[in-house]
């Protein structure tokens, strides 16, 4: 029979846990496209201690917690069907009066309003690799790897949407109001995420979180510009 190690002797070396490489997550993407129990607390703790949380979860803490790339996905999801179903964005159009008066431009518009929604996911996927190279960069000597920061950036990400869901019924009445409020109050709690995760102190460091919040605005309204430029000129070719 095995004895169990002495924990208290000077040569016991205690197993760190493995590091999270690309080839991890994807062998665990693969194994867990499914429904895990862990949804709920992973929800709980990334509101109420983000940086916490994900530093848990790298540094061997999984059980409890969903998988990065599957709780993405899942919350996306979820988020893309509200706002399809309640058809926030047209409201938010015709509240802004942004739609064209001439049918024929509205249908267009109609048009790539859908096909912007139907591919939110995957635009938020395209994001994800992006959003972590830039807080590789900027946050470099902390010492994490490229795979770690896209664990990051999932989390992060993905709890916005959901931030984006609970506000999605406020958005139905009042939807110029609550998008602007929402946009808000995601990049203060991205930002807020950052600040956490890497624990900053300085105002440099807060500053560089703030930075890297913002670029992830522009970066998103880059892809679905650039996806929406690409769309009209497939519909309307010269």
């Amino acid at each position: 029979m095995k004895s169990s190690p002495d924990t208290t002797s000077p040569n016991f070396i205690k197993k760190e846990p493995p590091r999270i490489t690309i080839g991890h997550l994807w062998e665990e993407v693969l194994g867990t496209l499914s429904w895990d129990k862990g949804f709920f607390f992973t929800v709980k703790m990334l509101l109420l201690n983000p940086g916490k949380a994900i530093r848990d979860y790298l540094q061997g803490e999984r059980k409890r917690y969903s998988h990065p790339i599957r709780f993405l996905v899942f919350t996306t999801a979820i988020s893309t069907y509200a706002v399809i179903k309640l058809d926030l964005i047209n409201k938010f159009y015709d509240e802004a009066g942004v739609l064209s008066i001439d049918e024929a431009g509205r249908q267009v518009q109609q048009q790539l309003v859908t096909f912007l929604y139907q591919y939110y996911n995957i635009i938020t996927f395209l994001s994800i690799p992006l959003l972590a190279a830039f807080t590789y960069l900027f946050f470099l000597k902390k010492g994490y790897n490229y795979a770690e920061h896209l664990v990051l950036n999932a989390f992060l990400v993905a709890e916005g949407m959901l931030l984006y869901l609970v506000g999605s019924l406020g958005m139905y009445y009042f939807p110029t109001v609550f998008n602007t409020m929402y946009q808000f109050f995601w990049a203060v709690y991205i930002s807020w995420g950052l600040i956490s995760f890497f624990q900053l102190k300085t105002g440099k460091g807060i500053i560089k979180a703030v930075l890297v919040c913002l670029l992830n605005l522009l970066l998103m309204l880059v892809i679905g510009g650039v996806s929406g430029f690409l769309f009209m000129m497939s519909h309307n070719p010269a």
